[in-house]
């Protein structure tokens, strides 16, 4: 599980542009070296979010207005015990590297047919 993390904090880390050095002989854990940039392939366009059924928290986004940000896109359900686990490391990034360009965008995808209604979201969701 801790190694999972870190490797989802690197991959985060170096999205952002802060990249992480190490080595077999550092012992130590990961440290920083100078932001350099990174090239990415670009492997495709980002599919509109015009199908979106509501959005809560924020106006709808447009893949237009996203460009040029980092945006992580997190598929969740509520009673799923690995995203539980994992929505304070989320809302951590998405609160320190908003000012970086970092956009967080929660998906919900219930696994069951009772997560489909909810306070949440009022009524049945169609699929």
């Amino acid at each position: 599980m801790k190694a999972s993390r870190l490797l989802l904090a690197a991959i985060l880390a170096s999205a952002i542009g802060a990249p992480i050095e190490t080595s077999a002989e550092d012992k130590t854990g990961a440290r920083q070296v100078t932001p350099t940039a990174v090239h990415l392939p670009i492997e495709g366009e980002l599919p509109s979010l015009g199908s979106a059924t509501g959005w809560l928290n924020s106006q709808p986004l447009t893949a237009a207005g996203l460009r040029g940000k980092v945006v992580l896109i997190d598929f969740w359900t509520y009673t799923c015990i690995n995203w539980l686990r994992s929505l304070p490391y989320v809302r951590a990034w998405a609160e320190k590297y908003k000012d970086q360009g970092l956009v967080v965008i929660g998906v919900h995808a219930p696994e069951f047919a009772f997560e489909k209604t909810s306070i949440m979201f009022g009524e049945p969701r169609k699929p």
